[in-house]
């Protein structure tokens, strides 16, 4: 028999996962949904959210049953094995040939690279100058809308170069990762069983 007291708890998994939240995403967690934890959680859940930012604990939600969980993920895109109606199971697309033979291509690359070198140094100008522009509103304005045009042109560079120097990855394949560096999550990964996909982010597309 298994004694679920509080006294026994092990805390150390728990202060992990904390750690980990307010340390690797203290801004960016969106929600923490706990899904049927075992009565003993919710019994020092007070005691856990103490050692919370109150932040990140206002981000934490408990669901009993996929009733609940339906108020945050759609009944479409739960697995059924928590309940939901989604049947999607993994597999792992193989590497398509090919799919890595820009990285052999040297002279796109190092004139990409350059590229960003020059707008790297521009968007440090831009940025001092922002800085520099002090309680002046109008040249605030400005300043920060040269920085985020600099910073702009940064993205779509790399995007550029991506192909150049990054392998294709089981994300690429999946097409979770797109052309121009755009995520889709979800509608991708579901058709991806079997039919491995290779989305083409070189620099023609993104002209």
């Amino acid at each position: 028999m298994t004694d679920f007291s509080m006294a026994n708890m092990d805390y150390t998994p728990v202060k992990f996962m904390i750690k980990c939240f307010e340390a690797n995403y203290p801004e960016s967690l969106g929600t923490v949904l706990v899904y049927k934890a075992p009565w003993v959680f919710n019994a020092i859940w007070s005691i856990i959210r103490g050692w919370l930012d109150p932040v990140v604990a206002g981000k934490v939600h408990f669901a009993k049953n996929v009733d609940e969980l339906s108020h945050y993920v759609p009944k479409s895109q739960i697995p059924t094995e928590l309940g939901g109606d989604e049947k999607w199971t993994y597999k792992y697309p193989e590497p398509v040939p090919g799919e890595n033979d820009k990285m052999s291509e040297e002279k796109p690359k190092l004139e990409l690279e350059s590229e960003r070198a020059d707008i790297v140094k521009r968007y440090e100008s831009t940025v001092l100058d922002w800085v520099h522009a002090g309680a002046a509103e109008r040249d605030v304005d400005e300043r920060r809308r040269e920085r985020d045009e600099m910073a702009e042109q940064l993205r779509q560079n790399y995007w550029k170069l991506d192909p150049y120097v990054r392998a294709r990855t089981l994300y690429d394949r999946m097409g979770v990762i797109q052309s121009g560096g755009k995520l889709d999550f979800y509608e991708q990964a579901k058709h991806s069983i079997g039919q491995p996909k290779v989305v083409d982010t070189s620099a023609d597309d993104l002209d």
